[in-house]
């Protein structure tokens, strides 16, 4: 309300200074001096302004009295009608308060250690005692039947030496293959010796051809069976 009545009385003062009557100018001096003073121009402008600073004037006092009622404070909150619902109180969120702690007594009786158990003994096991039956005696290993190595193993050599298939005469040589020798292999194990003769493979103990049959595979030379006769293949 300060406001408005300041606004108010610089509003009539501006109109003392411009000799426009105020609230405090008598109607009668405004009236007389008006007619003295002024056409009727000038009493139009006048009035007309007169009329808007009165505007003015209400506009701004009906907005400070807006003003005043919305910051009014209001009174005491209105109760609740019976039909509003009031928010529902959550109570599960409740502080948690602090454990007790417990009792002297009872923290000392925690704290000593329990009495040792006394040790179980185990079980006492019966002595085993061995059985009194017969003991059998392993039977003996008995060996493999041997083989007929016939085949494998030469025959002892003689002192003399063998004769050499070269060193034949040519009517004996007639009745044997060519007997070429184009490959050997020699091994410790009889069984794996080879020889290439004739274009063929021959182990010892096979025959070469009829009547012809090859009886061991040496380093150097070989022994052919020729219808009882030993002879010796160079190679």
């Amino acid at each position: 309300m300060s406001y408005i009545l300041d606004a108010l009385r610089r509003a009539d003062a501006e109109r003392e200074r411009g000799q426009v009557p105020g609230l405090h100018t008598p109607p009668t001096t405004w009236a007389k001096e008006g007619q003295r003073r002024r056409s009727p121009a000038a009493r139009g402008v006048a009035a007309r302004r007169s009329a808007l600073v009165g505007l003015l004037a209400l506009l701004a006092l009906v907005a400070a009295l807006a003003w005043w009622l919305i910051g009014k404070p209001s009174g005491d909150p209105a109760e609740p009608t019976p039909g509003e619902a009031r928010p529902p109180v959550n109570t599960s969120q409740t502080p948690s308060s602090p454990a007790p702690a417990p009792p002297p007594a009872a923290a000392a009786a925690a704290a000593m250690p329990a009495p040792p158990a006394e040790a179980v003994a185990p079980p006492a096991t019966p002595p085993v005692t061995p059985a009194t039956g017969p003991i059998l005696a392993p039977a003996p290993v008995q060996p493999p039947p041997a083989k007929a190595a016939a085949a494998e193993t030469p025959p002892p050599a003689s002192d003399k030496p063998l004769p050499s298939i070269n060193d034949l005469a040519p009517s004996q040589r007639a009745g044997l293959p060519p007997l070429k020798v184009s490959g050997v292999t020699y091994a410790e194990t009889p069984s794996l010796r080879m020889l290439i003769l004739d274009g063929q493979v021959v182990q010892e103990g096979q025959d070469i051809a009829a009547g012809v049959t090859l009886e061991s595979i040496g380093q150097r030379s070989a022994v052919i069976n020729h219808q009882g006769q030993r002879l010796r293949l160079s190679y």
